[in-house]
């Protein structure tokens, strides 16, 4: 599959520096004038998609690395390459986020989905990677915690076992929801997972009292949130949560909301209301566009929320199969269910590992 490709600007190099051409002509013609006069100037043209894929070819990935730099104004092709060269010298992240480029300008289509699915493989093997070295130094562990991040933690089911799997999508709505918010900095679902993992947590998938601000330090988040989750009868349903400062321990809110199971998404939505107040966000303080990002229901489909559910359980324990057959059938009552859409899009069909992601990334191309 050929990427279609970004034609490279051409820039100005002005004293060593470079600036684009567009910046001269919003100046005023005039100004240009005396300063392609006044001032060394020597035209130059950055490299060419060809250029690099001969670079690549030639086992020359420092030069890829090198040509593109942070690779921010390149197109598809070049934000390919360029994360290709990076995985090959054992820079992940640095990969994933040229992928993510490549992503974004490649959405819809096929290839920008299979790297879409390459990208979860990586991140969730830099999550494992982060999560070992973190717990292996934590008595030396001196980073400072973000005070505008917040770490959310799988609801603990206090009801009947078969609703157990609403423990994940539960944290995964509040963690979308609380995304919207500028001035939040949400920890990702896959991170927090990673850190249960590598605590030996997992199984439960619970946080308690004891571990919960070691989890919040562990992920370098200045808040945290637990909840749980009671459904009586199957009819209806009570969430609590609580706010909790990770250092002081100090409580910021205790919440909860309750009413008919089959009306769980506007409870949800309500407690996540009450989150933001204990976060410092209560609604009157948000703007219109994000509070409307924040009301926006996932679903109302109750059985498209357990098999989206059912999907994340899954995808936790690297059953990738079963995870994208329950985000499939989320779908399927509920078309319109844009998380299980996400993640379904996102799971790869199996795990892979690295060098297979550089040989099927390479393929696309070709």
């Amino acid at each position: 599959m050929k990427i279609q490709e970004r034609r490279p600007r051409e820039v100005v190099c002005i004293n060593g520096r470079r600036a684009s051409r567009s910046l001269f002509v919003l100046a005023g013609g005039l100004l240009v004038v005396f300063m392609l006069f006044a001032l060394p100037a020597q035209s130059a043209t950055l490299p060419e998609i060809e250029e690099i894929k001969q670079l690549y070819q030639a086992g020359q990935y420092n030069n890829v690395v090198t040509a593109l730099g942070e690779g921010e104004d390149w197109g598809a092709a070049q934000s390919l390459y360029l994360g290709l060269s990076h995985l090959r010298m054992g820079n992940t992240m640095k990969a994933i986020k040229a992928w993510q480029s490549f992503v974004r300008l490649e959405k819809g289509s096929e290839g920008g989905r299979k790297i879409s699915r390459y990208l979860t493989i990586l991140l969730q093997k830099e999550a494992e990677r982060l999560a070992k070295k973190r717990v292996a130094q934590e008595k030396s562990f001196t980073e400072k915690l973000d005070p505008k991040a917040v770490a959310v933690y799988p609801f603990a089911n206090k009801g009947t076992e078969k609703m157990a799997p609403l423990s994940r999508g539960l944290a995964a709505m509040i963690i979308t929801d609380l995304s919207q918010v500028e001035g939040l900095t949400v920890v990702e679902r896959i991170q927090i997972q990673a850190i249960l993992d590598e605590l030996k947590l997992a199984k439960s998938g619970l946080v308690n009292a004891k571990s919960a601000p070691r989890v919040g330090k562990l992920v370098g988040a200045a808040k945290f949130t637990t909840g749980s989750f009671l459904d009586l009868e199957e009819k209806n349903i009570r969430l609590d949560a609580t706010v909790t400062q990770t250092e002081s321990g100090k409580r910021l809110g205790a919440i909860d909301a309750s009413g008919e199971l089959s009306s769980f998404y506007t409870i949800q939505k309500a407690l996540v209301f009450k989150l933001l107040c204990s976060l410092g966000y209560c609604p009157e303080s948000l703007d219109d566009p994000t509070r409307l990002l924040v009301e926006k229901i996932h679903t109302k489909n109750l059985k498209a929320f357990r098999h989206f559910s059912d999907g994340l359980l899954a995808f936790d324990q690297r059953h990738y199969r079963d995870a994208r057959r329950g985000f499939i059938l989320a779908l399927e009552e509920d078309p319109d269910f844009n998380l299980a859409r996400k993640a379904l899009l996102d799971t790869p069909l199996v795990s892979l590992n690295v060098a297979n992601i550089i040989s099927g990334a390479e393929a696309i191309d070709q």
